[in-house]
């Protein structure tokens, strides 16, 4: 078995062998599953030439240390970033957020009192527990969405500070049976002239779990962003709890990107040959059931001469050769499977299996009724066979008028596209001339 029989399924050789005949067809099958092939290994070969210096640019950039992340500018929101963390005993991607370096509105758009709804809950992070706070809050200078800028005041800044942080060593010694300590939190929202303070409470407990690696990157993190928000950019901190650490850029390799695309794109497009395999053999349909209604009268004109089944196929075939030699016309499908079943009777094969050969090539309603009449006609006789052609033409005329029809409505809707083409040409002839003397 070859590479390129992969590319042609058996629904496509037995379209092909429809359009095609005897050796013809084998070798129309063979030069479709080559140059699908051939298809497939240029999109391929293109995709990996193009991905392999993507893969190695993106991994000398993954791969160098960065030490700072470009900041936001004015007015431009929250950034983000993903990096890859390197540390003793870490190694694994962490998702952060960047404040902008400036964050101002130039008008008040809320109130204090719209912001003290979610003041107080924002400000908890993990700890939802107003009552049961264990971890840093979260005191930030402003909050998205509003204009103000916020500076926070605790009563026991040597346990919370106004940066949120919980000094754990203070809090286990003035609580030491971690009953929980209140701590009183002054916001203070400033808008130009306006100003406001609010309050607020929460218990401080001392913390039962230790921060996992990812929590003590995110903390050191978020506090080099908080301690250094007025800067253009964020400075990573260089050492956690003593430890070296070192980030990498953690984005995807676009190398594998290109890859895969090429490959979806190496796989998809031979699928064009054979929707053109398709879309002859529907025109090949068309085409035989636009000829149906003639060849029924022509065999009914034979058929009033008295001539018999197989006289009268050969008649056709011979009128349409005839018209093929002297007038040089284009090749008709259905006289041609007319004639190769015709070729198949004179080599030997019986006749009513000559028919229903050409009646299983064809594949149409009309021609099976056609082929259903002439087997009657050879087996059983002439009898009623006139008043059966006379139905079949009428039934094959209709059918090709609604098939004009439908020819017609596809071709009005074809030409919707150039007459918006024609009237937007119109327009711009009309109109730009008219904006250009509005000028003067």
């Amino acid at each position: 078995m070859r590479v390129s029989d992969l590319f042609v399924s058996g629904k496509t050789e037995d379209t092909i062998k429809q359009l095609y005949t005897g050796r013809e067809a084998a070798r129309r099958i063979r030069i479709h599953a080559r140059e699908k092939s051939v298809i497939f290994a240029v999109i391929a070969a293109a995709t990996v030439f193009i991905s392999v210096p993507v893969f190695i640019m993106d991994h000398m950039k993954n791969s160098e240390p960065i030490l700072q992340i470009d900041r936001a500018g004015y007015g431009k929101g929250m950034g983000h970033a993903t990096l890859r963390a390197v540390s003793d005993g870490y190694d694994g991607k962490i998702s952060i957020e960047i404040n902008e370096r400036e964050y101002t509105k130039e008008e008040l758009e809320r109130f204090s009192e719209e912001l003290s709804g979610h003041l107080w809950t924002d400000i908890l992070g993990e700890d939802r527990d107003a009552e049961n706070v264990t971890e840093d809050l979260d005191l930030r200078d402003s909050m998205e969405g509003y204009p103000f800028k916020i500076s926070w005041k605790t009563d026991r800044p040597l346990i919370l500070n106004s940066r949120g942080i919980i000094d754990k060593d203070r809090l286990e010694e003035e609580d030491p049976d971690d009953e929980g300590l209140p701590v009183r939190l002054c916001a203070t929202l400033k808008y130009r002239d306006y100003s406001e303070d609010m309050y607020g409470y929460v218990i401080v407990r001392r913390s039962r779990e230790t921060l996992s690696e990812e929590e003590s990157i995110m903390k050191a993190i978020k506090e080099s962003d908080e301690a250094g928000s007025t800067g253009k950019v964020l400075m990573l901190p260089g050492e956690i709890g003593g430890r070296k650490i070192t980030y990498y850029n953690a984005d995807m390799n676009k190398g594998w990107i290109i890859l895969i695309m090429g490959f979806i794109m190496a796989l998809t497009a031979p699928a064009i040959k054979d929707e053109k395999i398709r879309k002859e053999a529907d025109e090949r349909r068309k085409q035989m059931d636009s000829d149906y209604p003639r060849i029924i009268n022509l065999y009914a004109l034979y058929y009033t001469a008295g001539m018999n089944p197989r006289t009268i196929w050969s008649g056709i075939c011979d009128r349409y050769e005839d018209g093929i030699s002297t007038q040089k016309g284009s090749r008709r499908y259905a006289y041609e499977e007319m004639i190769r079943t015709r070729r198949m009777m004179d080599e030997g094969t019986e006749e009513l299996i000559a028919y229903d050969d050409f009646a299983r090539r064809c594949q149409t309603v009309g021609f099976r009724s056609f082929i259903s009449m002439i087997r009657q006609a050879v087996t059983k006789g002439n009898d009623g066979l006139d008043r059966i052609l006379k139905e079949e033409m009428e039934k094959a005329l209709r059918s090709r008028n609604n098939m004009v029809r439908i020819a017609a409505s596809e071709a009005s809707t074809k030409l919707l596209f150039p007459m918006f083409m024609m009237l937007a040409v119109v327009l711009a002839v009309v109109m730009i001339p008219a904006f250009i003397g509005m000028r003067y």
